[in-house]
């Protein structure tokens, strides 16, 4: 795989658990989207952690896609663990 497939698998791996998110709220008996949702700024940061989730998967060096998208399904994740201070 070259470095742009596994950066578009791990950016769209990022991008479907929002999509999954926003499903489920649809499915609900009465449809009510959180707050979030009518803010612009919300998907401008959306943006960059699905970007930082394309990005994580080629700096992994990930060589099958669905790792890749795994990588990007994560990487809230991953961006939270790396920026917890450790414990003293």
């Amino acid at each position: 795989m070259t470095n742009l497939e596994i950066f578009l698998c791990g950016f769209g791996g990022s991008l479907a658990t929002e999509i999954i998110t926003i499903a489920h709220f649809y499915e609900a008996s009465t449809i009510k989207l959180p707050e979030r949702y009518s803010h612009f700024f919300y998907y401008v940061i959306r943006l960059i952690i699905a970007l930082i989730g394309g990005w994580l998967a080629v700096v992994y060096e990930i060589d099958k896609a669905i790792v890749a998208i795994n990588i990007g399904a994560t990487a809230p994740l991953i961006l939270q663990s790396i920026s917890k201070k450790p414990i003293i």
